[in-house]
């Protein structure tokens, strides 16, 4: 799959050609019926441009409502809740690859990111002139993006291999992740960790070897060996998808072990959800909302979505690749096909990264700072 992502901002089809573009045309080819030479004309034509103000803002879809990625790769949020850099530096700790950027702000705490198997710390940052390897999947994005808001310097390395193991590699991330803090003037600050699939179970492992103020084990019940838990563990967030049962039940196994030993445990569970025409537009930064609905549409007529909009299978046993491919359109979806591979996942709700629950996965991670 590509790793770079190619932006459209160009207007879809439907805005170019829609009722607004048209009166819009009409209006330059008769400037004495929309000039301003009396009061009444003014007013009028004033009022006509705040509604196609409005309307264009309001059918927009080129970009995710509430972040743009601007070409200095910085992150702005609508709602003014502040700006977030989306600018890492991009090098390597004890010879692992490794991605980390500080917030605007000084740092108030760290975060430690460990992907899932057969992914990658570029998923946590959009392609941008510091990292121009960077994929920018959304969900991992989000997550990034919040937790440089509230403060958090964060750091990703990459694994070994395809997926974590659990011997040497949990050493040579403790001391990278404290050589890293030290080298950065934040070996005072308090330190979590976020793992999502095998990131979590080598989270769980990297808990009992270090200080961590709070871990969040994602999708993975954690890996805690036969000895149970050492004495100052750190409070647990287990934050899963129900629908994975069997997963489900070892989560709660563990929380009553971990409970049983005096470890403060959090639970989250991350639910599916129903696809909508613009729900890739408004989760994936810069595919517009004309591709959205072409895909959608695909996915509706070949019958991978039910009657409410939920998937039948999970993104990964769904052929929406070849659906698209057979439709024609390929070359637009391709430079996106990671990305809504991910958020596919998501829906179906059975085992994908999820930024769904951020605010409240940092809402409890901030509890335990102090």
């Amino acid at each position: 799959m590509p790793l770079a992502l190619a932006r459209d901002a160009s207007p879809s089809s439907l805005q170019r050609n829609g009722p607004y573009g048209r009166q819009m045309s009409r209006a330059s080819s008769h400037p004495k019926r929309f000039g301003l030479a009396t009061p009444v004309a003014s007013t009028l034509a004033l009022a006509f441009l705040l509604i196609f103000a409005a309307a264009v803002f309001l059918y927009s879809g080129t970009t995710t409502p509430s972040r743009t990625i601007t070409s200095a790769g910085r992150a702005n949020d609508a709602g003014g809740s502040g700006q977030a850099l989306l600018s890492p530096t991009v090098g390597s700790i004890g010879g692992a690859r490794a991605i980390w950027e500080l917030p605007a702000s000084p740092a108030r705490a760290v975060l430690f990111v460990a992907h899932g198997c057969h992914c990658r710390p570029e998923n946590f940052w959009p392609p941008s002139p510091r990292c121009p390897g960077c994929v920018g999947l959304p969900e991992d994005v989000a997550i990034t993006e919040r937790a440089l808001r509230r403060r958090f310097a964060v750091l990703a390395l990459a694994s070994a291999r395809d997926c974590w193991s659990m011997g040497q590699e949990v050493s040579a991330a403790k001391r990278g992740i404290q050589t890293w803090t030290s080298q950065n003037g934040l070996g005072d600050l308090p330190v979590a960790a976020l793992g999502a699939s095998s990131g979590g179970y080598f989270v769980s492992r990297l808990a009992a070897e270090m200080r961590f103020a709070a871990v969040v084990l994602m999708i993975a019940e954690g890996s805690f060996g036969a000895g149970g838990v050492p004495a100052g563990y750190p409070p647990a967030m287990f934050l899963h998808m129900p629908k994975d049962h069997r997963r489900a039940a070892l989560v709660e196994r563990n929380s009553k072990m971990l409970q049983r030993n005096g470890v403060e445990v959090k639970e989250l569970k991350s639910m599916e959800l129903p696809l909508t025409p613009t729900i890739l537009s408004e989760r994936i930064l810069g595919l517009n909302r004309g591709l959205s609905e072409m895909i959608w549409r695909v996915l509706k007529e070949e019958g991978f979505v039910d009657e409410r909009g939920f998937m039948r299978k999970d993104g990964r046993a769904t052929p929406w690749k070849d659906a698209v491919v057979k439709r024609g359109f390929w070359d637009q979806v391709s430079p996106w096909a990671e990305h809504i591979q991910e958020e596919l996942n998501l829906a179906y709700g059975y085992h994908e990264m999820t930024s769904l629950h951020t605010d409240e996965m940092f809402d409890w991670i901030e509890e335990h700072l102090s």
